[in-house]
C-alpha cells in the first residue's frame, strides 16, 4: 500500500513503535492556529444559529416566539430519561426515537441541570420561551460545529490547498447549520464527523482507531454504516473480526438494555423507523413502504398569530384536535441502500482505486440513502453533500463552482411541499448530479495519496519513510 507522505506524522499514529515521548507536540496555540478556520466557522454557527433562534420570529415574523427546532425537545427527553436511570424506556417514551441512543447519552448530564436550575423545556408541549434553550442551544449548535474539523482535516489529508479549505469550510459550516439551527439533530453532524475521523484513522493503517471511531459514530446514527463497506475495502481480511468487534460494542452497551426491557418497542423504533409522511416529504417509495395502523385522534396545543385591526399581532397556544396520524415504516427500504453501500464495498476490494476517488465513493453511498427513502426531510441531503464538496474542491473551478450551485439548487427544493414524484425527481436528482459532478477524473495535484494493495508498501514511499513503515506495517 501506498502511504500517502501527509499522513505520515508520527503524532497521528498512536500506534506507531516510534518513541511518542522523543516527538515534538503541538502547543495550544498551535493547535488553534492550524484550526483556525474551523473554529471560527464553528462560532459562527453558535452565533447566527442562536439570533435566527431568538430574534427571527420577532424581527421577520412578528410573533413574540423563539423559533427553537422541535426535534432538539424530544431528543432532549430522552436524555432525562437516560440520567433518570431508564435508559431501557427510551424507545417507549412517545419521543419518536428511530436512532441509536448515543446523543441521549451525551445530553443526558444537560438534561439533569434543568430540575436544580428551574428551567423549562418545550416537551411535551409547545413554550414561546424555553428558558432551558439557553443551555441547550449553545451546546447542540456547538455539536454541529464539530464536524467542520474532521472536514477539514479530510481536505488537508487529500491536498486542498489552505485557501481553497478556507472557503470549504465556510460552505461546510452552510450545509451543516440547518441540521442543528432548523432540525435539532446534532447526531447527524456528530455521527458523520466520528466517521470521517474514523476513515482517516484507515488511511493511516490505525484499525484500532478506525474501529473506535466507526463504533461511536454508530451509536449515534447507524446511517454511517452505509461507509463502513468503503473503509473496509481499505483494511486487510484479516482485521476484519477485530475491527468489527470494536465497532460494535458501543452500540451493543447502549441497546442491551432497552432491548431487554423493551424488545417490541425497540425493534419497532430501529428497524420499521416509523416516518410520518404528511409532515414530512413523501417519495414514490411511498408506494412500497408498509403503512401501520392509523393513531386515534389527539388533542394537541397549535401556536396561531392573530391579527387585530389595528395591526397588532398576538401568538397564543391553543388546543386544537387532529385527525388520525399515517405512519409508514421507512426502514425496510433503507435496507435498500445498505446493500448496495455492501455490493460497492466488494467492488472497490477488487479495484483499488486512489484515496481522492474512494472518498468521492463515500459520497456516493450517503447518497444511497436519500435515492431509496420512501419520506425525506432536507437535512438528509447533508452527509452525501458535505463529502461531495471536498471532492469537488480538488476539480477545477468551474466544477467546483457547478458542484456548489447544483447543491445549493439541491438544498433550496428539498425544503419545497409537491407532489412525490416532483419533490423526488428534483431533490435527489440534483443530489446525484452535484456527487457526479464532484467525480475525480483527473489526479489532483497533491501528495501521493494512491491506495494499492493494503498489506505492500510501494518502494516510493519506502524510500523515503522506511522506519515509520516498518511500525505501520507491524500493526
Amino acid at each position: 500500500m501506498t502511504v500517502p507522505r501527509s499522513t505520515l506524522d508520527p503524532r497521528l499514529d498512536a500506534e506507531s513503535s516510534v518513541d511518542q515521548t522523543k516527538l515534538p507536540r503541538l502547543t495550544f496555540s498551535q493547535w488553534v492556529q492550524s484550526r483556525k478556520w474551523p473554529l471560527v466557522a464553528t462560532l459562527a454557527i453558535v452565533i447566527t444559529g442562536l439570533a435566527y433562534s431568538f430574534w427571527y420570529g420577532v424581527l421577520i415574523n412578528h410573533v413574540n416566539t423563539w423559533l427553537t427546532p422541535g426535534d432538539i425537545w424530544s431528543t432532549f427527553r430522552d436524555a432525562h430519561y437516560v440520567g433518570w436511570g431508564a435508559e431501557g424506556k427510551i424507545y417507549r417514551a412517545e419521543t419518536g426515537l428511530v436512532t441509536f441512543p448515543g446523543i441521549a447519552v451525551l445530553l443526558a448530564p444537560l438534561a439533569m441541570l434543568q430540575s436544580p436550575l428551574h428551567l423549562t423545556a418545550s416537551f411535551p408541549f409547545y413554550l414561546a420561551h424555553p428558558s432551558e434553550w439557553y443551555l441547550l442551544g449553545p451546546v447542540e449548535l456547538l455539536l454541529g460545529g464539530f464536524v467542520l474539523f474532521p472536514l477539514d482535516e479530510l481536505a488537508k489529508h487529500l491536498g486542498i490547498s489552505s485557501r481553497r479549505r478556507f472557503v470549504l469550510v465556510w460552505l461546510e459550516a452552510a450545509v451543516a447549520w440547518p441540521v442543528v439551527a432548523i432540525w435539532g439533530h446534532p447526531e447527524d453532524t456528530i455521527a458523520i464527523a466520528l466517521a470521517v475521523y474514523g476513515l482517516l484513522a484507515t488511511f493511516k493503517k490505525s484499525w484500532l482507531h478506525a474501529g473506535f471511531f466507526f463504533g461511536l459514530a454508530v451509536a449515534f446514527q447507524p446511517l454511517v454504516l452505509l461507509i463502513l463497506p468503503v473503509a473496509f475495502a481499505l483494511i486487510p481480511l484479516r482485521r476484519w473480526p477485530l475491527v468489527t468487534g470494536i465497532i460494535t460494542v458501543p452500540s451493543v452497551l447502549l441497546l442491551f438494555a432497552p432491548l431487554v426491557q423493551r424488545w417490541g418497542p425497540t425493534t419497532l423504533a430501529i428497524f420499521k423507523q416509523p416516518d410520518q409522511p404528511s409532515v414530512n416529504h413523501a417519495t414514490p417509495w411511498l408506494a412500497f413502504a408498509t403503512k401501520f395502523k392509523p393513531t386515534s385522534i389527539t388533542t394537541q396545543f397549535i401556536l396561531k398569530q392573530y391579527r387585530f385591526s389595528n395591526g397588532a399581532t398576538s401568538a397564543q397556544l391553543v388546543p386544537e384536535k387532529s385527525g388520525t396520524i399515517q405512519l409508514v415504516a421507512a426502514g425496510p427500504e433503507r435496507m435498500i441502500a445498505l446493500v448496495l453501500a455492501i455490493v460497492l464495498g466488494v467492488f472497490l476490494v477488487r479495484r483499488a482505486p486512489s484515496v481522492h476517488r474512494l472518498v468521492w465513493f463515500v459520497a456516493v453511498a450517503l447518497s444511497l440513502r436519500c435515492v431509496f427513502d420512501a419520506v425525506l426531510t432536507p437535512y438528509y441531503m447533508f452527509p452525501a453533500l458535505a463529502i461531495a464538496l471536498i471532492v469537488a474542491f480538488q476539480a477545477q473551478w468551474w466544477r467546483t463552482a457547478l458542484v456548489v450551485a447544483v447543491g445549493a439548487f439541491c438544498t433550496r427544493v428539498s425544503y419545497l411541499h409537491t407532489s412525490e414524484w416532483r419533490y423526488y425527481l428534483m431533490t435527489v436528482g440534483s443530489l446525484i448530479l452535484a456527487v457526479l459532478l464532484a467525480y475525480p477524473t483527473r489526479q489532483p495535484a497533491a501528495p501521493d495519496t494512491s491506495l494499492d494493495s493494503p498489506d505492500q508498501p510501494s518502494q516510493d514511499t519506502q524510500e523515503t519513510s522506511t522506519g515509520l513503515l516498518d511500525s505501520i506495517e507491524r500493526m
